[in-house]
């Protein structure tokens, strides 16, 4: 979809710009990036919002999937999308320029060094718990249980990321990825 392209093509804009990387260089980009999506967003989930708690009389065939409302809320999402990775960039801008980082920061730190090794281990533990091929307790739990489900194993994966910060070490996945490509000479540099 054009949405999906757009996005990589902003993110490549972005990363060469190093945008994220650099946020004290960006603040007024990020901040005007921030208001304008997330504004944008929530204008254009807001009938939807609305039709669905009942406080908006449309019909259903709106609401539906190729219905008009659903097709404002996703023609806005790519606006809330990149309102919020400029949010999270001006909160790291913010937190950087701190004297101190509790434990809670740097166990983020941590997760974010080690993204690929969490993203893979929540997938599996997530798959084989929760869908139906696996044990099924997807369909067991209700928003409440999903939720608190997902915030334990998110602090799960930051508890391990936070001990192998601590170690030194990276985690499982980024170090097979930077041996696969650079070799046995990756195994020197550990960090």
């Amino acid at each position: 979809s054009f949405a999906s392209h757009a996005a990589v093509l902003l993110g490549f804009w972005a990363a060469r710009r190093r945008v994220l990387e650099e946020p004290h260089r960006h603040r007024a980009l990020l901040g005007r990036t921030a208001a304008v999506g997330l504004t944008i967003s929530l204008a254009g989930s807001l009938p939807s919002a609305l039709a669905h708690v009942g406080a908006l009389d449309v019909p259903g065939e709106a609401v539906s999937e190729e219905g008009a409302l659903h097709l404002v809320l996703e023609g806005t999402g790519l606006a809330g999308g990149l309102g919020y990775v400029a949010l999270f960039g001006l909160l790291a801008d913010r937190l950087a320029r701190r004297p101190r980082h509790g434990r809670a920061v740097r166990a983020v730190r941590a997760v974010g060094k080690r993204s690929l090794s969490c993203y893979v281990g929540h997938s599996l533990v997530f798959a084989p718990l929760l869908a139906a091929w696996g044990l099924g307790l997807g369909a067991a739990f209700g928003s409440a249980g999903m939720a608190a489900f997902a915030v334990g194993v998110w602090l799960s994966s930051a508890v391990v990321a936070y001990g192998l910060e601590r170690a030194g070490r990276r985690g499982p996945a980024e170090a097979a990825l930077r041996r696969l490509t650079y070799g046995r000479a990756a195994d020197a540099t550990r960090r």
